[in-house]
């Protein structure tokens, strides 16, 4: 998704546990990051694509953690954290003025590889809006009801 995102000729900086991957972006124009923290400094949307709800939420408002930094508006999950995880995630990153948009993807590696994954959105519509160009980018949107709810809160 990484490397869509820079193909698309989007600003991407890029942290991962794994140098080889973080290296590979910066190959081809990815600015390397040391913490999710310093991603946040750089950039207003920061998207994760992560393994488990409990690194989500590690990565998300953990020491040295999105929420800690400076420049983030949006975080974008698009891993599949499930709603009583979103839902806490979303409730910690408010309180510091960050939005969290819920966007689980479907497709695997080869939809993640050709851009063609399937992405279902909640969130509030106007940071979705800011957001659809990068999505695009993934793969094709699909925007969820419960959008109201959110904006609400």
């Amino acid at each position: 998704m990484a490397r869509r995102l820079v193909e698309a000729g989007h600003h991407v900086v890029v942290y991962d546990t794994r140098q080889e991957a973080i290296g590979n972006l910066a190959a081809i124009g990815a600015v390397a990051a040391r913490s999710p923290a310093e991603v946040a400094d750089a950039a207003e949307t920061v998207m994760v694509s992560l393994p488990t709800p409990d690194i989500v939420l590690a990565v998300a408002t953990g020491p040295n953690g999105v929420i800690e930094g400076k420049r983030v508006r949006r975080f974008v999950d698009l891993s599949t954290t499930g709603a009583v995880m979103a839902e806490r995630v979303f409730k910690l990153l408010a309180k510091r003025d960050i939005v969290q948009i819920d966007c689980p993807v479907s497709g695997g590696v080869p939809g993640a590889e050709h851009g063609t994954l399937a992405l279902m959105t909640s969130g509030p519509r106007t940071e979705i809006s800011k957001i659809e160009p990068a999505l695009a980018a993934i793969g094709k949107l699909s925007i969820s009801e419960n959008i109201q709810a959110q904006d609400r809160r």
